[in-house]
C-alpha cells in the first residue's frame, strides 16, 4: 500500500468516527482493509476492541519488544497460553498515551513497511476516538464520583434522595447492601501501582459479572470499593456467598498479579442506604485488622471480628500494659532460655485446649506437651484449667498481633 492508499485508509476510518461509530467498529473496518487481526487497548493494556478470537475484550495483555533493527515496532504479545508476534503503535495526543494498537503478524511474507505506515496512520485515528470516549467517560464519572463520595462519607441525609440519585445509573439502593474494600499491600500511587488498580478493578468486575451481580463499583487512590446488594435469604447463606465471591477475586488477582498481596475488608449489611457509610468504615477497619492478624483472619468480615475490633479502637498504651501483665514474663523467659513456650501456649489455645490435638499439630509427645504447659503455669503463676485465665490469655494473643505493628513492647 503506497502513501496515497494509507491516506485513503485514514480518511475512511475518520469518516466512520464522524458517523458515530466506536473503537470496535474502527477495528473491524481496519481488519477488513489490511486482512490482519488487530487489537486495541487502553493505556493500561486492557483490551477494548479485538478482531482476534483468542484476545477477548476486557482481558489484559502483556507485550515484550523484539530486538530487530529492521522491525522496530515488532513485539511479542501474550494472554494466557496465546502468544503472537504483532506490531505495536501507541495512540497518543499531546504526549498523553491513550492506548495501543496491535496489528498481529500472521503472514510470514507481510510487508513490514506497509504495516508501519498503516499502523501509524490508524493509531492516530484511534487516538481521536479514544480521546473522545475518555472525555465523555470522565464527564459522567465526575458526577458519579461526587455522589459516591457523599454516600461513602455520610454526607447525604435523605434516604429517598440517595435512592433517586442511584436510579440515574441503574442502582437500586433501596435494597440491603454491604461494602467491600480491596487494596494491595504497600500500594504506591506515584509508581506503576496505578496500573495494578485497573487490573484489580477489572478483576472484581469480572467476578461480579460471572456471578450475575451488578454492584456499585468505584476506585479511590489505592482502593477498589464495591457496594454489594444482599441476594441470599439467610445471614449464613449471604456470608458464605460473599466469602465465595471474595475468594474468586483473590484467586483471579493472584493469577494476574502473583507478585502482590491483596487485602480486603467486608462491612455489615444495612437496609437503610444512609448507613452505607458505616459499612464502608467497617470494611476499612476489617481490612486493617486483616493486615495485622494476617492469616488468622482469612476473610475479614467486620461483624465476625468479635473482641478484636474493640481492642483495635482501645487505648494503645493500655493494651501494651495488659499484654505485658499477661504474657510479658513468658516472652522474656523464651528470650533468655531460647525456648518457644509462647508458641506452645498459643497453639494450645488455638486448638481449644485439646492436649492430644495440640501435641499432634506440634509434632511432640503428649508428655512433652504436659511438661511445657506445666512450665508455662509456673512462669505465669496461672492455672490453665481456669476459664477466666484462658480468656485473658486469648485476648493477650490478639493484642500481640495488634502490637506487632502498632504497639511498642
Amino acid at each position: 500500500m503506497d502513501i496515497h492508499g494509507v491516506q485513503k485508509l485514514q480518511s475512511g476510518l475518520l469518516r466512520i468516527i464522524a458517523e458515530g461509530a466506536g473503537v470496535a467498529d474502527i477495528a473491524e473496518a481496519l481488519t477488513k482493509v489490511i486482512d490482519a487481526p488487530v487489537i486495541v487497548t487502553n493505556e493500561f493494556h486492557k483490551i477494548i476492541a479485538s478482531t482476534h478470537e483468542a484476545y477477548p475484550r476486557h482481558s489484559f495483555i502483556r507485550s515484550n519488544q523484539i530486538e530487530r533493527s529492521n522491525n522496530p515496532g515488532l513485539c511479542r504479545i501474550n494472554l494466557g497460553s496465546n502468544i503472537n508476534e504483532a506490531y505495536s503503535f501507541p495512540s497518543y495526543i499531546k504526549n498523553e498515551t491513550l492506548g495501543f494498537l496491535y496489528i498481529i503478524e500472521e503472514k510470514a511474507d507481510s510487508d513490514s513497511t506497509t504495516i508501519q505506515r498503516v499502523g501509524e496512520a490508524a493509531s492516530l485515528v484511534f487516538a481521536v476516538q479514544l480521546a473522545k470516549e475518555k472525555e465523555f467517560s470522565l464527564s459522567e464519572k465526575r458526577y458519579i464520583d461526587a455522589f459516591l463520595f457523599d454516600l461513602l462519607y455520610g454526607n447525604m441525609e435523605s434516604g429517598k434522595d440517595i435512592i433517586s440519585r442511584g436510579e440515574l445509573w441503574g442502582w437500586d439502593l433501596s435494597q440491603p447492601q454491604c461494602v467491600l474494600v480491596f487494596e494491595f499491600d504497600d500500594y504506591d500511587y506515584f509508581s506503576g501501582d496505578k496500573e495494578l488498580i485497573e487490573v484489580l478493578f477489572d478483576s472484581v468486575q469480572s467476578v461480579m459479572n460471572e456471578l450475575g451481580e451488578k454492584p456499585v463499583l468505584t476506585k479511590k487512590k489505592g482502593e477498589v470499593i464495591a457496594i454489594l446488594f444482599k441476594s441470599k435469604d439467610s445471614y449464613q447463606e449471604q456470608s458464605d456467598y460473599t466469602k465465595l465471591l471474595t475468594d474468586k477475586v483473590k484467586n483471579l488477582v493472584q493469577t494476574r498479579i502473583p507478585s502482590r498481596t491483596l487485602r480486603l475488608g467486608i462491612g455489615r449489611i444495612y437496609k437503610n442506604p444512609k448507613e452505607i457509610f458505616r459499612s464502608y468504615q467497617e470494611a476499612k477497619v476489617a481490612l486493617e485488622l486483616g493486615k495485622l492478624m494476617d492469616s488468622r483472619l482469612r476473610t475479614p468480615f467486620f461483624d465476625k471480628l468479635g473482641v478484636t475490633k474493640i481492642l483495635y479502637n482501645h487505648d494503645r498504651q493500655e493494651l501494651a500494659e495488659l499484654y505485658k501483665e499477661t504474657l510479658g514474663d513468658l516472652e522474656r523467659y523464651d528470650l533468655v532460655q531460647k525456648t518457644d513456650l509462647l508458641k506452645t501456649l498459643e497453639t494450645f489455645l488455638a486448638n481449644r485446649c485439646d492436649l492430644k490435638e495440640t501435641a499432634k499439630v506440634s509434632y511432640v509427645h503428649p508428655n512433652t506437651l504436659r511438661y511445657r504447659l506445666k512450665k508455662i503455669e509456673e512462669i505465669l503463676t496461672i492455672n490453665l484449667d481456669d476459664f477466666d485465665t484462658k480468656l485473658d490469655l486469648m485476648v493477650a494473643f490478639k493484642i500481640k498481633y495488634l502490637k506487632a505493628s502498632e504497639i511498642e513492647k
